[in-house]
């Protein structure tokens, strides 16, 4: 007997065809010149500088280098240039704090109390890892209070943290989104604790080795052998100096093809288990609980990673994860489609944007 499909039978069909063809599109290597043409158009409209790398996974599509690594001295940027990864050391830092909780040395309902006793904020009994990780603490930023002149420049981050603790919350801790660098450097003390390291000992150990990123690391100044001058808004050089080395927070030195290894990681097995990824992709705070505009406030923010709605194919939006880093002088983001697995990577030594919309929206039309 034959069977035939009801109209309505391959209308849903095609449709379910179409889905899946919409989330798993891949950008092939014969794409790279198009993707050349968009991203050459952008750098002459001055909206990227620096270094760009789109790849499928394991599979680098496109990478390139635009502008001038040092102005004086006429030399270009590379796709091979280290530069200041500033706070997308977060994802890092979530890393590692989930690891401890998959070795049953923590958990995330924890008080931060329990295991920093010497962090005496009068709230300490109410904030949790959770809090920590998705910045719901309530904490102040430190950074903040430094550029408000209220707090002083490189002081150790031990001292950091017990003036920290003196200050009043912003909010009750769990009812608002705040991003606050000051609950990752707590984080990275509860790493040292309990791996009983210097945190860049513990994140070389169990991140940076096991996936082969070579060219990542620490050092106490912005610049470093084979990375480039970094330029202000009005088209200085920013001047050498030695960051505060705190740990937790972001900061480390690192290049394009590094960070691809650490984004090809996430989600599978080498770092952490499925359900510890899935915690990290929740989104956990979002934007309308803000108690002021800044970066990650302009996103859902899970454990140390936006996650976003993203152009992916046509007009159609797919889940994304990621992280900025803005520091002095440079602008740099890297995200990573879940279902699709691709990713971008984009760096400046330029303070701009640091991932265009145009991009992804010009990307979503191959």
């Amino acid at each position: 007997m034959k069977h035939y499909l009801t109209y309505k039978q391959l209308l849903i069909f095609l449709i379910a065809i179409l889905n899946i063809t919409i989330v798993y599109a891949q950008l092939e290597s014969s794409d790279s010149l198009k993707i050349d043409s968009i991203i050459n158009k952008l750098y002459n409209e001055g909206k990227i500088h620096g270094g760009i790398l789109v790849a499928e996974g394991e599979k680098v599509i496109y990478q390139n280098a635009f502008g001038k690594a040092d102005r004086t001295l006429d030399l270009p940027n590379t796709v091979k240039t280290r530069f200041v990864i500033n706070s997308m050391g977060k994802m890092f830092t979530a890393v590692l704090t989930l690891q401890l909780v998959e070795d049953g040395l923590i958990t995330l309902s924890d008080p931060i109390s329990k295991h920093l006793p010497w962090f005496t904020h009068p709230r300490a009994n109410d904030i949790t890892i959770h809090h920590l990780l998705s910045h719901r603490s309530g904490l102040k930023g430190y950074f903040d209070e430094q550029i408000k002149e209220d707090l002083e420049f490189f002081l150790p981050q031990r001292e950091v943290l017990d003036k920290m603790a003196m200050l009043e919350l912003n909010f009750e801790p769990g009812t608002g989104f705040d991003y606050t660098n000051t609950g990752y450097l707590l984080l990275g003390e509860v790493i040292m604790k309990y791996r009983e390291a210097d945190y860049y000992t513990v994140e070389n150990q169990r991140i940076f080795l096991p996936l082969g990123m070579n060219s990542t690391y620490n050092s106490t100044s912005i610049y470093g052998p084979g990375s480039s001058v970094y330029y202000l808004q009005n088209g200085s050089p920013a001047t050498p100096f030695p960051h505060g080395n705190y740990r937790g927070d972001g900061g480390e030195k690192s290049t394009l093809q590094d960070l691809h290894k650490f984004m090809v990681a996430l989600g599978n097995d080498k770092l952490l288990k499925p359900e510890s990824w899935n915690l990290m992709f929740q989104k956990h705070s979002y934007p309308k609980e803000a108690s002021r505009p800044f970066g990650a406030h302009f996103e859902p923010y899970g454990y140390g990673c936006s996650v976003m709605d993203l152009p992916f194919k046509g007009e159609n939006k797919a889940l994304a994860i990621g992280h900025g880093g803005a520091g002095y002088g440079s602008s740099n983001y890297m995200l990573k489609f879940i279902e699709s697995n691709r990713i971008i990577i984009h760096w400046n030594n330029e303070f701009l944007t640091p991932l265009p919309p145009e991009l992804l929206e010009e990307l979503a039309k191959l």
